[in-house]
């Protein structure tokens, strides 16, 4: 690998090694479907979805994992069988020539349980680390912890502390970290910059949520109105519901007009690549994208003009996701032709 001491005295040098490194990423999702037994999952076989998203040009793969589905009982010790099955697919991804991003998914730390959650978190990944050890430094990276909610204060130590534990044990594994309020990108300028070499730092985007979320069914109350356009277009606007008036829906709604633009998006973005540049964070957005409920043609513009402006920041960028809710699997042949640009300029 590429001396990541010597890449950070070179403006934009990072950002454009991972990106490249990287290319096109897309989430699986399986591994996080809490709500369905371990047993089945373990059971189950993704080595065709591996295959098509490698043939569809995509180099990375991120897998959401919810690893305390996976526990032995009364323990934190991870079922042997979660550790084989992640062997296998990372042996898969090789074959594939796909990168693998493991992540903590679905956590329970809070601002009243951070030392004693802290050091369970820790142990997990300790667990993933060492059956690891000694494979894949260029292609397996562990995101040690999806979307925090803590107070921006707590989790800024608590991700030093993470790091930290792990790191002791492995010299060599590159982990990727993010803000707190959901891998928020403002809340990403929040987190003071940790003093460890092989750091990427990650931000989630869905702005606008009220487009890129439409008819969410786990967000009901903020995504009602459907059939939003993108980019903003008065004519082909929905009407505003009574019921929106005075929540934060009719407020979302009132900027949808600056919001839902190529030039508003670029703004967002270029705001924290400037930051992260300044600061020496190399950046990768672990996840993007657009629900299927959102009209095809919209989806798609969307999609293009993302990619396009993380592209332009020379940002890492794992599109959420391959089969599901916001699935690129979905009219594959129309949104894959829509992201050809981006994942030929990356292969």
């Amino acid at each position: 690998m590429v001396s990541l001491s010597t890449l950070r005295a070179q403006p934009n040098a990072l950002n454009a090694f991972w990106e490249k490194k990287l290319g096109g990423g897309v989430n699986l999702s399986l591994f996080e479907q809490y709500w369905h037994k371990s047993n089945d999952i373990l059971q189950e076989d993704i080595t065709s979805q591996l295959k098509n998203i490698s043939k569809a040009g995509f180099s990375t793969l991120r897998l959401p994992v919810a690893f305390d589905l996976f526990l032995q009982p009364n323990s934190s010790n991870l079922q042997p069988e979660l550790l084989n099955k992640l062997s296998a697919i990372f042996e898969q991804c090789n074959h594939f020539h796909l990168n693998l991003i493991l992540t903590y998914h679905y956590g329970k730390l809070t601002d009243s349980n951070i030392p004693g959650e802290t050091d369970r978190i820790s142990w997990i990944w300790k667990q993933i680390q060492n059956h690891f050890r000694g494979k894949g430094y260029g292609s397996l990276f562990f995101e040690l912890y999806n979307e925090p909610t803590l107070s921006p204060d707590q989790w800024a130590k608590t991700a030093v502390t993470l790091v930290s534990y792990l790191r002791y044990e492995d010299d060599q594994r590159v982990y990727i970290i993010g803000g707190t309020n959901y891998n928020n990108i403002d809340e990403l300028k929040n987190l003071p910059p940790i003093d460890d070499k092989k750091l990427l730092y990650t931000f989630h985007f869905y702005d606008p949520y009220i487009f890129t979320h439409q008819g969410a069914s786990w967000t009901i109350d903020k995504t009602y109105i459907t059939g939003l356009p993108y980019p903003y277009q008065k004519s082909k606007m929905p009407a505003k519901p009574k019921k929106t008036k005075g929540t934060s829906v009719e407020r979302d709604y009132d900027k949808y007009p600056f919001e839902a633009t190529k030039a508003y998006l670029s703004e967002r973005i270029k705001s924290i690549a400037d930051y992260c540049e300044a600061h020496n964070m190399p950046l990768i957005c672990t996840e993007t994208g657009v629900i299927d409920e959102a009209k095809l043609k919209y989806r798609k513009q969307y999609l293009a003009d993302i990619t396009s402006i993380l592209h332009m920041n020379s940002i890492a960028t794992v599109l959420w996701d391959y089969d599901q809710n916001f699935s690129i699997k979905k009219n594959e042949t129309s949104v894959l032709k829509c992201l050809r640009k981006w994942l030929k300029t990356l292969r």
